[in-house]
């Protein structure tokens, strides 16, 4: 069987997970979005202070490097762990829901305050320097949440069910988490390099 052929199978043996997982993420991203109406004026001011001081790092080339993609992939990589130490938990689905609510709930914040400040020129940011890396991130966090959830009620009580011993799942739970961890560099370096330089062709 094919690559292609083999994802569709396992969306198709887990949809009710991943549709699960996928309304969760929408009411976050919808959540977070609504959240900006609600904004003090300092906070707003302070917001768009530190949008403003992006975009001029940007536009200098100072934002690009090294530096961006240490942090970007830590900051992804800390809850791809997260996401895996929580599937090792018996209270690891709700906890593992609630990271995927909270995700989209941040993202949906970002590009809800981006278009209400800046209108046009926020959609155009939003694209550039957000969007880019996130046709990685949010894909690999919806399939990571649905792989730990699984593994939550695996050890629950699925693998009694199961010929697969706890050890050799177990390993190949966490050999899933390393290879995704090379995904989430892919996505790092796009966002430290890519999209500091579509911001700043646009700048």
């Amino acid at each position: 069987m094919n690559l292609i052929g083999a994802i569709f199978k396992h969306i198709k043996a887990n949809r009710w997970q991943y549709l699960l997982i996928s309304i969760i993420f929408i009411a976050g991203l919808i959540s977070g979005s609504y959240r900006v109406h609600d904004l003090e004026a300092s906070v707003r001011s302070h917001l768009l202070y530190l949008i403003d001081n992006y975009l001029r790092g940007s536009s200098q080339g100072d934002l690009a490097g090294g530096r961006l993609l240490f942090y970007a992939f830590l900051n992804q990589a800390k809850t791809i762990v997260l996401v895996w130490f929580l599937g090792l938990t018996v209270i690891g689905m709700p906890l593992i829901l609630g990271i995927c609510f909270l995700k989209g709930f941040s993202l949906g914040f970002t590009i809800g305050f981006l278009v209400q400040e800046r209108a046009g020129e926020g959609i155009l940011i939003s694209i550039l320097a957000i969007l880019p890396q996130n046709l990685l991130y949010i894909p690999l966090l919806i399939v990571w949440s649905v792989t730990a959830i699984k593994f939550t009620i695996f050890i629950t009580g699925g693998r009694h069910s199961n010929t697969l011993s706890l050890g050799r799942a177990l390993a190949a739970f966490t050999g899933q988490m390393l290879i995704l961890l090379l995904v989430v560099l892919a996505g790092a370096l796009i966002e430290a390099y890519f999209s500091p330089w579509f911001i700043q062709i646009f700048v």
